[in-house]
C-alpha cells in the first residue's frame, strides 16, 4: 500500500525543507541594519551631539559644597551626554540614582565611562589609555579619585562640544 522506499512515513528531502525561500534566507530573516553597515555597534560613527559645556572645577566644586548630591546629578547627566555621543547605550545613567543605595554601582558607571570616552577619543583619532584603575585606587586611598574623574571627563566632553 505505500511506494517503494517510503514504508509509512515520508522520507527525509533537504531540497523540500527551505523550498520556498530565496537561496542564503532559509527561512531566517536577514536585516542589513544600520550597525552591520558599520561592523557592529563599535564602529559607527559619533553623532555630532553637542552637550553642555561645564566648567569642570565647577562640577567639582559643586559636588563638593552639595555633599555629593551635584556629584550624583551629574554623573547621571554625562553619563546620558556620552550615550547621546555614540549613539547607543554605552552607559547605564540609571546606575547613578542606584549607587546612592549601593556605591558598587558607582564603581560599574566609572568603568563604563572610561571605556565609552576611550571609544570616542578613538574615534576621533586620538590616542586614549583606561583612567579607571587610577580613579578606584586615588578614591579609595585618598578620596579624589572621584574628582579626577569628573574633571577629566567633563574636559574631554567640553572639547568634543566646542569642536577642538
Amino acid at each position: 500500500q505505500y511506494p517503494p522506499g517510503q514504508q509509512g512515513y515520508q522520507q527525509y528531502d533537504p531540497n523540500q525543507q527551505y523550498q520556498q525561500y530565496p537561496p542564503g534566507q532559509q527561512g531566517y530573516q536577514q536585516y542589513d541594519t544600520y550597525q552591520a553597515q558599520y561592523g557592529g555597534v563599535q564602529n559607527m560613527p559619533l553623532t555630532g551631539f553637542r552637550g553642555t559645556v561645564r566648567s569642570p572645577g565647577m562640577v567639582i566644586f559643586l559636588s563638593i559644597i552639595t555633599c555629593g548630591i551635584y556629584g550624583i546629578y551629574w554623573l547621571y547627566t554625562a553619563s546620558t551626554e556620552i550615550n547621546s555621543v555614540l549613539g547607543y547605550e554605552a552607559t547605564k545613567p540609571v546606575y547613578s540614582v542606584v549607587s546612592i543605595l549601593c556605591f558598587v554601582f558607582s564603581y560599574v558607571l566609572m568603568s563604563q565611562i572610561d571605556k565609552a570616552l576611550m571609544e570616542i577619543n578613538r574615534k576621533r583619532g586620538r590616542f586614549s589609555e583606561s583612567k579607571f584603575l587610577i580613579w578606584i585606587l586615588l578614591t579609595i586611598f585618598i578620596g579624589v579619585g572621584i574628582f579626577l574623574m569628573q574633571y577629566e571627563v567633563q574636559s574631554t566632553l567640553n572639547e568634543l562640544y566646542e569642536g577642538r
